[in-house]
């Protein structure tokens, strides 16, 4: 049963049950008379959100089968969407009308406007989730960057490079429409590169098969590359032995292979740009969580010819900044890992994500010594299904030559 598979799932129950008694009684308290009938309208959308919270468990509760079927896998992304919301606007409604009673304590008499204050802001975290889940994570979004670098003695210039990157394809379960939209979008900007830096599902194969068919549409003029990402092998799906993930990483990287890319795993390949040499270095990401590892590097770049103009491939950007020898060896680094945590604001109030207290380099572009990194915000979504002013994201790089 894929309900207690880790600790924090176990956690994560215990904190949902807890703010939702909390949450009831903090309800009573603000509105003890029955008979008034906001608490009847306030109560019947209570019940309805409980009942989606129930339903949601219910789901994963009845599954049946393995979880890289992309409905399990979807199930198991919606639960989370509906549980994150259920403590984040539990949590501020617990904690507002807690500091309500304190307000009241102290000047010992009724606030009311703090109480539809706090009710009001629940409400909005609310809808803010449910714009996240039906419209915030298909709002594909194209971001179109010029980068100026050190060529490196090769003509790249107007190199146009499509990046996409954490497709979770499960997460488009019964939308897939969606990804093969974002295949014609890629198609009309007539890139010469498309790059993909894994993620391609979030548990297992299953995921992926079928799938092929759209992902191998898309018509760069010089190729399509991909490297895996951690989520690719296989490590979510807790109940597969070593052997087994093994096995299903075996089949992902066919799988990607099919889709129409050159899978850069540990590896490098040479394209011609006009003529210019374009050397592109791919090294995969494993492991579970916070416990990442990375693939052999020094043998990614052992081939490097001296005049390749080089683009290296990661899909954690933890690693640019971990080992400054090889982001040395590479102009422009392209990673994605992060989703920008699928929680932001809105741009006109600033660039903000509780990403960035995680993770260094978490979304966009950045220079250190003249060397490049660009993390891509990824298009799917992995542990809820909601994005919120954090939209999905195709890339469109050009690059230019320092004169």
């Amino acid at each position: 049963m894929f309900i207690f598979e880790e600790k924090e799932d176990m956690l994560q129950y215990v904190a949902i049950i807890i703010i939702e008694l909390m949450f009831w009684w903090r309800l009573r308290y603000d509105f003890p008379d029955k008979s008034v009938k906001s608490w009847r309208y306030i109560r019947f959308i209570k019940i309805l959100f409980t009942l989606l919270l129930i339903i949601a468990f219910g789901g994963l509760l009845f599954m049946r089968g393995d979880i890289a079927i992309p409905r399990n896998a979807f199930i198991k992304i919606f639960f989370g969407a509906v549980a994150t919301m259920t403590i984040a606007a539990g949590t501020f409604y617990i904690l507002l009308s807690l500091f309500r009673l304190v307000v009241m304590k102290i000047f010992k008499k009724q606030v009311y406007w703090l109480k539809w204050t706090t009710l009001c802001i629940t409400l909005f975290v609310i809808l803010l989730f449910v714009q996240g889940y039906f419209f915030g994570r298909f709002n594909t979004r194209i971001e179109r960057k010029d980068i100026t670098l050190d060529c490196e003695g090769q003509n790249i210039e107007g190199l146009k490079i499509a990046f996409i990157s954490d497709l979770h394809i499960s997460s488009f379960y019964n939308h897939y429409d969606v990804i093969a939209d974002a295949i014609s979008e890629i198609n009309i900007s007539r890139p010469d590169l498309l790059i993909n830096t894994g993620d391609f599902v979030s548990y297992g194969w299953r995921e992926l098969s079928g799938l092929d068919t759209i992902l191998r549409k898309a018509r760069p003029l010089i190729g399509s590359f991909a490297i895996s990402g951690n989520h690719d092998d296989c490590s979510y799906d807790t109940s597969l032995g070593p052997g087994q993930q093994a096995q299903g990483r075996a089949v992902i990287d066919s799988l990607i292979r099919a889709s129409g890319y050159t899978l850069l795993n540990d590896s490098s390949v040479v394209v011609k740009y006009h003529d210019a040499r374009v050397k592109l270095v791919g090294i995969t990401t494993r492991g579970h969580r916070f416990h990442i590892s990375y693939g052999n590097a020094n043998h990614a770049f052992s081939e490097k010819p001296d005049s390749s103009f080089v683009i290296f491939l990661v899909h954690d950007p933890a690693y640019w900044g971990r080992d400054e020898r090889i982001a040395r060896m590479a102009p422009l680094t392209l990673s994605g890992h992060t989703h920008g945590m699928q929680i932001g604001v809105p741009e006109w109030l600033g660039r903000w994500s509780p990403a960035q207290y995680f993770y260094k380099y978490w979304s966009g572009l950045y220079q250190e010594n003249g060397r490049y990194l660009y993390v891509n915000r990824g298009m799917g979504t992995m542990s809820m299904a909601v994005r919120i002013f954090t939209p999905p994201e195709i890339t469109i790089l050009t690059l230019h030559c320092k004169k």
